[in-house]
């Protein structure tokens, strides 16, 4: 890992002076998701320390239509966070500027002079990095004082979902635990083990079950009374001696084992893949309160404000801005009721056709009936509930530009082998589509005609009847990580090298 880490950083030198030279506003642009909120908030906070001016959009994709915009503009500097990798050839073609890319997908094409590409597929580091950790790279290289951002790269992996697929352990590894290092050495982070439940500050416990999606709880997510009676059968007293409601917070570490425990069960008992993965790391924000202190609760406030078009008002809560934390409620209330709408569409079609359950992959076809911008959380949520078999999951919604499909495989698949990205962006890219992503999580977007034979070319792919050719990528391979004898925790030591 420290060989691939000092790739990272060498590019990350070349970017540092391609932004102090920079004389002219920079343009930063950056992806709407959590990760890319992040991403955003750790290059603003950096931008304003140097006393650089900049222009922040923060889009859904970088399509063709996005980069002719920005080319229009004629700026000098362009910095993409958490998107550019996948789009180098499009990059060289439409911006004749120079171009920093810091990113975590896997990359198509290769930079040229014009371009410092800062990726950690590219250096060697194939997961445990999200593009929020790889611009926290770039910001701490650009002055060490930057250490204090580490806490927006971790809530930017744990948005990214980059924490529960590591096993019951339910933590951060790889350069991920590095920076979480520094969060931790600057009082912005504490970790303890407890349930990574939604509303461990605020929410009545039994509020908390009925509200729980990820993890899902069969039997008592959705339902409040099956939620107190299932708390009474473990003898989990639902209030305080003074009459008010308990929350996750109040439990004692015994009660708290008892919960895991019985949530445990529930879930083995409908055979849930990765049962267990309910009781792990849980990561505390030490300079926010309430609600905002639980990082997994912030990375999905981060989520909400994003897919629900307030991806500003997300980059705001980053940086505790005046008013944000309270205009933020509204939209996470939207949101969850708007994931609860589409939770409830799957299960009411789950037996039906716009399920199609074949031989290879699961299809789930939500035409309108699922917002393209949420499409991936819900495909998310149902890969993790164990509602259907395992196999790489596939959802649609209609998108402007066509066919959103957001697909989702379990760890044990990935392990067998199955790469989502390349699936995604070869059979997309035959389709007259584009896409990529990660190997157990991956989108595109096709034509709104192409929906059929997308289905058929991923049977085929599966099947290994004719496996369509991904665009290459550059080769690389995550080096086993040394451990440092004497060194200082954190990357501190790595990029003040």
């Amino acid at each position: 890992m420290l060989e691939a880490l000092q790739r990272m950083i060498k590019e990350a030198k070349r970017a540092k002076e391609w932004i102090s030279e920079a004389s002219e506003q920079i343009r930063v642009v950056s992806h709407y998701d959590a990760d890319g909120i992040c991403s955003a908030a750790i290059m603003v906070k950096t931008l304003l320390r140097e006393g650089k001016d900049f222009h922040l959009s923060l889009v859904k994709q970088l399509n063709d239509n996005v980069l002719k915009e920005l080319a229009e503009e004629e700026r000098s500097l362009f910095v993409f966070l958490d998107m550019g990798s996948g789009r180098i050839e499009k990059i060289k073609d439409s911006l004749p500027s120079r171009v920093i890319i810091c990113d975590h997908h896997q990359p198509v094409g290769e930079a040229d002079e014009n371009i410092v590409h800062i990726n950690s597929v590219v250096s060697g580091i194939n997961e445990n990095i999200s593009g929020s950790g790889v611009t926290y790279i770039l910001s701490r290289t650009i002055n060490p004082k930057n250490v204090d951002l580490s806490q927006l790269a971790i809530i930017g992996a744990i948005g990214d979902s980059q924490i529960d697929s590591v096993g019951p352990d339910w933590g951060v590894n790889g350069l991920n635990k590095e920076i979480l290092k520094d969060a931790e050495s600057e009082k912005k982070m504490k970790v303890s083990k407890g349930l990574r439940l939604w509303g461990r500050y605020t929410r009545p416990i039994h509020k908390t079950l009925e509200y729980s999606i990820d993890p899902y709880i069969p039997g008592i997510s959705g339902s409040e009374s099956a939620s107190v009676q299932f708390l009474q059968e473990l003898g989990i007293p639902v209030k305080k001696e003074d009459g008010n409601w308990r929350t996750i917070s109040d439990l004692t570490p015994e009660e708290e084992k008892t919960l895991a425990s019985g949530i445990i069960k529930e879930r083995i008992r409908e055979d849930h893949e990765n049962p267990e993965y309910i009781f792990g790391d849980v990561y505390e924000l030490l300079d926010k309160g309430g609600e905002f202190r639980d990082a997994n609760e912030f990375a999905t406030m981060l989520n909400a404000c994003g897919k629900m078009d307030y991806a500003d008002l997300g980059v705001s809560l980053c940086m505790n801005g005046e008013g944000a934390f309270e205009k933020v409620r509204e939209i996470l209330e939207r949101y969850r009721k708007e994931v609860g709408k589409a939770m409830s569409w799957i299960h009411s079609n789950i037996e039906k056709p716009e399920v199609v359950k074949r031989k290879e992959g699961i299809y789930v076809l939500t035409g309108s009936n699922v917002s393209e911008h949420l499409i991936s959380n819900v495909i998310s949520i149902v890969n993790h509930s164990g509602l259907l078999p395992e196999k790489p999951l596939f959802g649609f919604a209609d998108a402007e530009e066509g066919v959103k499909i957001s697909a989702r495989a379990s760890d044990s698949l990935v392990e067998k082998g199955l790469k989502l990205n390349e699936l995604m962006s070869g059979i997309s890219e035959k389709l007259g589509g584009e896409g990529g992503g990660h190997k157990g999580a991956a989108a595109a977007i096709i034509p709104k005609d192409r929906q059929e034979e997308f289905i058929n070319e991923v049977e085929r792919f599966l099947g290994k009847e004719e496996k369509p050719e991904a665009p290459k990528t550059p080769e690389s391979e995550e080096k086993p990580e040394k451990k440092e004898k004497g060194k200082a925790n954190g990357l501190m030591n790595f990029i003040n090298k």
